[in-house]
């Protein structure tokens, strides 16, 4: 049965809510799909046509991550005030303009113009913004509502890896482009345009985004919970681009490295499963607890323990799982920290760092090893970062957890 105040009271009924993540889930595994995953399989077969360098390919993804961050609190304001039916469609038509500009690219300037536009679009269609826009659905079932989604999502490389090569090996990486595109305009965009309402902010929400729109700024838990999140993500892409070197510095073979890292995905989807039910007992900021603590547990096995198939198994599970769990606290540890107030914009906000780090990782790990820092090091570092994330998260979170546990032992005297 649809919410009644999905649509701030609106005469006609929305869909039923599981329709609306399914929808939306389809859209998501299209758009981070087509966007952030397929170039890791296009990257060959454009710089074997064009000449372009890895540098010249990856520093113009790297620069659409970077527009994207700093657009990503412009697109959650706009969400709080309009409802993300707008913002969302935008961003379909802005992912079909950019992969065609792409495709179309045979010199460096449009084919960093149009990663620069897929930046845009990515703060537009991407995860933050669908989360905003499911807290304006349904806000009493916000936290099942973004595991249900990312559940979606997290098939995004599973589907578009091999998709992506299959196309390319038939009819090249322009056609795979231009095929990308169209997936934008013909199912993400009508997804957008009928699967959310016309006005979908709930009434408290709408009437708190006519605030003041920085207030999260002057406010030390966010600066916390942003950099603990950032840091997760520094980790997160940073051993994404050298995970088979990584699991090397243990003795794992190559193929051994490449077995455990294609475990990482589906160890992400089983974590998101087990929130899903466990999702009514546990609040969302001891899920972003149990994500830091696997995550360190995950880099302590990296740095420590000697190759074998069960270590190597163990790792795969904590690290996944913890990145798996990771976008659900994102998604849902702001609403419960600072309450329903400009979700868009605070979603957007805490989006602006990780999406610099995700974009900045690779790049600067890899100067750290041109320098001359072994791997070996480099993981340590990655180590101590993923424990400062902990840290942080702490700092950001203790007050209420604090005051949720007193408030616990008040009631149960």
């Amino acid at each position: 049965m649809a919410d009644k105040d999905s649509i701030g009271g609106a005469a006609p009924r929305a869909a039923p809510l599981w329709q609306t993540i399914a929808f939306l889930g389809i859209a998501q595994i299209i758009s981070w799909g087509s966007l952030y995953y397929s170039l890791t399989v296009l990257a060959q077969p454009i710089r074997e046509e064009l000449g372009f360098s890895d540098l010249m390919i990856f520093g113009a993804f790297t620069l659409g991550q970077l527009v994207s961050g700093i657009a990503a609190p412009y697109a959650g304001r706009r969400i709080d005030r309009f409802g993300g039916r707008g913002v969302m469609s935008v961003g379909s038509v802005l992912a079909a303009l950019a992969l065609f500009l792409v495709g179309l690219a045979r010199e460096p300037i449009l084919f960093t113009l149009g990663w620069v536009v897929a930046g845009l679009s990515m703060s537009a269609c991407l995860y933050d913004s669908a989360f905003a826009t499911l807290y304006q659905l349904a806000p009493d079932r916000y936290r099942r509502a973004v595991t249900g989604l990312t559940l979606f999502g997290g098939f995004a490389s599973t589907v578009f890896w091999p998709l992506s090569h299959a196309v390319a090996e038939s009819s090249g990486w322009r056609m795979t482009l231009f095929a990308f595109a169209a997936l934008h305009l013909l199912v993400c965009l009508p997804i957008h345009r009928l699967a959310l309402p016309h006005s979908n902010a709930h009434p408290t929400v709408h009437r708190a985004a006519t605030g003041s729109t920085d207030w999260h700024w002057r406010d030390w838990r966010f600066i916390w919970l942003s950099a603990s999140f950032a840091a997760a993500t520094f980790v997160f892409s940073a051993l994404s681009a050298y995970m088979v070197p990584a699991l090397g510095t243990r003795g794992f073979t190559v193929e051994q490295a490449v077995w455990i890292g294609a475990l990482i995905g589906p160890m992400q989807v089983l974590a998101r499963i087990v929130e899903w039910f466990f999702a009514g007992r546990t609040s969302a900021i001891g899920v972003g607890l149990a994500s830091c603590a696997l995550a360190i547990t995950g880099m302590v096995l990296l740095n420590s323990v000697p190759a074998g198939v069960g270590f190597g198994l163990l790792f795969a599970f904590c690290y996944g799982a913890s990145n798996g769990i990771l976008t659900i606290a994102r998604g849902t540890v702001p609403a419960e920290l600072f309450g329903p107030q400009q979700q868009g914009a605070l979603l957007g906000a805490l989006a602006r760092p990780s999406f610099a780090a995700k974009a900045l990782a690779p790049g600067l790990f890899a100067a750290g090893l041109s320098a001359g820092v072994s791997m070996q090091t480099g993981v340590r570092l990655l180590a101590a970062v993923s424990t400062l994330g902990f840290v942080f998260f702490w700092l950001a979170t203790r007050k209420h957890v604090a005051a949720t546990v007193a408030r616990g032992t008040a009631d149960a005297s």
